[in-house]
């Protein structure tokens, strides 16, 4: 009886990356694409079938976070100069190029109002983009390091997190700007 059920089990699927993988998301609606990033590229995978879908490959160095909306049209990505982009997940179009940080962007992440981009980066802030018009609505500072985690809470679409090397996290109010 044992045997049989450790039989039902498959082999996992490996996928050799070009570099590093940095990060990893899926997309919360069916079929649960996922996206890893690894060094100059971010690679859709199709949630079924475990193959490669998509290569975001639109990076000058090192992509960062990427991470898709949640209805799993678009994918969101920082850069290794800074720029945050988000791209369409189906063409791989560049749709915007969100412009503002100075160093590094680790942390890019949708709102769940589909509308707006929170991103962190190693010049020590947390910018609020607006992503219809491509532009920043709000600069949080806070940190004294590099920005590294950031997440919504799922009780206040208003409230995120942020954490990083100055092993401090922030909670912010996006309406007020305070942390």
């Amino acid at each position: 009886a044992e045997g049989r059920y450790w039989k039902r089990f498959k082999a996992p699927v490996l996928a050799k990356q070009f570099g590093p993988v940095s990060h990893i998301d899926f997309c919360p609606t069916a079929p649960h694409n996922f996206a890893v990033t690894a060094s100059t590229r971010v690679i859709l995978y199709d949630g079924q079938t475990k193959q490669v879908n998509r290569t975001i490959s639109r990076f000058k160095d090192t992509a960062y976070c990427g991470s898709f909306r949640s209805d799993g049209k678009l994918v969101v990505a920082g850069s290794q100069d800074g720029m945050v982009q988000v791209f369409d997940a189906g063409s791989r179009d560049v749709l915007r190029q969100l412009k503002a940080h100075k160093r590094p962007t680790h942390v890019a992440r949708f709102a769940a109002d589909k509308l707006h981009v929170l991103s962190g980066s190693d010049d020590v802030t947390v910018r609020w983009w607006d992503i219809t018009s491509g532009t920043q609505v709000l600069r949080l500072d806070g940190h004294s390091d590099y920005v590294r985690a950031a997440r919504q809470s799922p009780a206040d679409a208003d409230t995120w997190a942020t954490g990083g090397y100055d092993h401090v996290v922030k909670v912010w109010d996006v309406r007020t700007r305070a942390p």
